[in-house]
This record gives C-alpha cells, structure tokens and sequence, in this order.
C-alpha cells in the first residue's frame, strides 16, 4: 500500500450519523491516501447530547481528538489574540493546520457522503496550486449573478471597489445576497478583490500545507482559514465573510495559486449544511437518511 499522504481536518458539531457517514464512506473510496484524521469536537450543547465512543473506536488508531476549550463560533476573529495557541485552535480546523505533518491536508464538512475518490481526484488536479476543491459560493454573488464571473474564474474579473459597489446595487434587493456594501470597513475599499465570496469551498478541499503553512498564521502574515472577518455592518451579520475567504484572499495577494476542481462526482453535499443546526425537523430527517444510508452500504 502506497504511504498516506494526506491528514483529514473534521470539525464536529452534533450530526453523529451524517459525521459517521462522512468518514466511513470518505474511507471507503480514499483511505489509501489518508494517515490520521484529526476529529475535532465543538463544544457546545449539540455535541454533550451523546458519546463518540463507539464512532471513535470503530475508526481506529488513525484518529486524533481534540476539543478546544472554547469555540469562536461565527464571530469576527481578534487578531490581537492570534498569538495565543489557545485562542487559534478555537478557529475551525486550526489545530489540524498547525498539528498536520503531511504533505497535504484535506477539510472536510461532517455532513458529506463521498460516493467517489474525492483525494485521488484532488491529488491528481492540485498540481503546483497551494489548495484545490471548488472555489467561489457563486450563488450568492452579485458577479456571478450577472454573468461577470463564476466558479474557479476568480482571477478574471477584479473590479475595484467603487465598481463593486454598483454591482451589489444593481441586483434586485428581493434576491438574497450579503450586503457587505451597506456599511463597508476600509479593508473592503481598499481590496475589493477577491470578491467577498470567493474562497475554495471547506465542505471538501485539499491544501499544499509546504506551501500554505509556512504563508499562514502563526508562521506567516496570512490569517487563518478558519477566520471570520466582519468587512460590513456588524450589527446585521452582513459584513461576516464566511469560512475560508480571508485566508483565501491574503493568500492570492502573496501570489498563491488555486485550482478549481468540481467535486460532484465524488461528493454528495445537498440540502444540509449550517442552516440544518437550527432547524429541528430537516436535522432529524438528514440524520435518518444517514442512519439509512449507513445500514444499507456499511452493515453488510
């Protein structure tokens, strides 16, 4: 067997059947490539509801548990605390970032089902890139919306601030998109570019950690991936660019380069997602359909 390149970073916040699912059927189809998989747990009402232990034991030797003492949730990170080890592995998928001592490291999301080789299909694809998965959360960008822009084609349009501005208000206020425009910081004036929603997509990616380690905080100048950043109105949650985007973009100012890899073929992510924590029904019927999923492909 070839030796495993690749470490996994899960971030674990209830969903026991959809996360076992996640790396029972993430194994199954990439387990050649994988070493350790770094199983970190939230902390949090959702994940004190019932034990891991037996997930855990049926995963083996190749896991690695950590629950940080505290999580940061969906908050604007503090860059005064960053130097603080403690403060940094409460960002998601930090503490795998720094602890990782493979080449690579793929995030994956604990509600995924990998009907193919997702790893193999990224190794192959990543090249000289410092990270590949889908890039762009083009449905719900103004640019993409009006045919500027669209997945992987970050480095083709770059409007400057003024230009994205009336881009934001050109869309009609009945469709849904984050209006960073409304109250925007002087970090967004300043850098426009990548757009507010650009980033490589966490639900599954994979990064050259030779490259992204040595550029990315503690040891480099870029922030974590696992930081928000508020680059709007604070006070309406508008402003937060998600998971991944500020990372993303310090990086692609220092010259990094990323490949857009589609994933649908080898990952299933559909109708799950942050939005099932809040809503009782859809996460009791998302965690039957894995529990379901689980009985028919691993119990046989």
């Amino acid at each position: 067997m070839p030796k495993a390149i690749v470490d996994v970073a899960i971030n674990v916040l209830g969903k026991p059947a959809q996360t076992a699912l996640a790396l029972f059927s993430l194994l199954r189809h990439s387990g050649g490539h994988i070493g350790t998989i770094y199983f970190i747990e939230e902390p949090g009402p959702l994940n004190s509801n019932y034990s891991q232990a037996e997930l855990l034991a049926a995963l083996g030797g190749r896991v690695r548990r950590f629950r940080p003492e505290a999580t940061n949730w969906r908050y604007a990170v503090d860059p005064a605390r960053l130097a603080d080890p403690a403060y940094r592995h409460m960002l998601r998928y930090q503490y795998a970032f720094e602890a990782t001592d493979k080449p690579y490291l793929l995030l994956i999301h604990n509600d995924c089902e990998f009907v193919g080789d997702a790893v193999g299909l990224l190794l192959e694809n990543i090249g000289e890139a410092t990270g590949a998965g889908e890039i762009g959360q083009c449905w719900l960008c103004p640019a993409a919306m009006r045919g500027l822009c669209g997945p992987g084609r970050y480095l083709e349009y770059r409007p400057d601030y003024p230009e994205l501005e009336a881009l934001y208000a050109s869309i009609d206020p009945a469709v849904y998109r984050r209006k960073y425009t409304e109250a925007p910081t002087e970090e967004l004036k300043r850098r426009p570019w990548p757009l507010p929603e650009c980033r490589v997509n966490e639900f599954c990616c994979l990064i050259d950690m030779g490259k992204a380690r040595p550029a990315t905080c503690p040891q480099g100048p870029a922030r974590p991936f696992g930081a928000y950043v508020d680059v709007g109105d604070p006070y309406t949650g508008n402003g937060i660019l998600d998971i991944g985007v500020a990372w993303f973009g310090d990086l692609v100012h220092m010259g990094h380069a990323f490949r857009h890899v589609e994933l649908k073929e080898c990952v299933l992510h559909e109708g799950v997602g942050h939005k099932a924590l809040f809503d009782e029904e859809r996460y009791v019927a998302c965690e039957e359909r894995a529990v379901d999923i689980l009985t028919e492909k691993f119990t046989r």
